[in-house]
């Protein structure tokens, strides 16, 4: 299964030059079932005080990267 930013590394290994990353789209929110296909979701649920929870534990992950946690900016959330 591709993951994203999968192409990217495929066309630097074969000696394409990348340039104008943050331009780059990504969409750090998703619903998650165990049962149904994850798919994304707007970032405006984070606003109206969604949680983002780990699969599997339930726990909240986004306090210990930024004291906005939940609310903190897309490239903040995303960050590996």
């Amino acid at each position: 299964m591709a993951r994203p930013g999968d192409g990217i590394a495929m066309a630097w290994r074969a000696g394409c030059r990348i340039e104008n990353m943050e331009f780059m789209q990504f969409h750090p929110t998703t619903l998650y079932h165990s049962a149904s296909r994850s798919f994304l979701i707007s970032e405006a649920l984070r606003g109206e005080g969604a949680l983002l929870r780990l699969p599997g534990t339930g726990e909240r992950f986004m306090p210990r990267f930024d004291e906005r946690a939940e609310l903190a900016p897309r490239d903040i959330v995303a960050a590996p």
